[in-house]
């Protein structure tokens, strides 16, 4: 069993520090590159403005509603155990 676990360990280590090593930038540039204005549809906007904030509330709204649907779900199933 130990030498499972110690297998599995240096499996994960292996293939998560090889991920780490496609996500690391060119030895000569400093931060990500400068975005560019001519993108295809799905890009930025032309203008620089990135809308983030347009329906903050609403997700909100939407994470309490599934905050209080798994409290119920989790209550109800703890009164039926008990």
């Amino acid at each position: 069993m130990r030498s499972q676990i110690v297998l599995i360990i240096t499996l994960a280590n292996t293939l998560f520090n090889g991920v780490q090593l496609f996500a690391q930038s060119n030895s000569g540039s400093k931060g990500p590159p400068v975005p560019d204005s001519n993108r295809t549809p799905g890009g930025p906007p032309v203008d620089g403005m990135i809308p983030i904030d347009d329906n903050i509330l609403i997700l909100l709204l939407a994470g309490l509603i599934l905050g209080v649907y798994y409290f119920y779900r989790v209550r109800a199933t703890a009164k039926k155990v008990a």
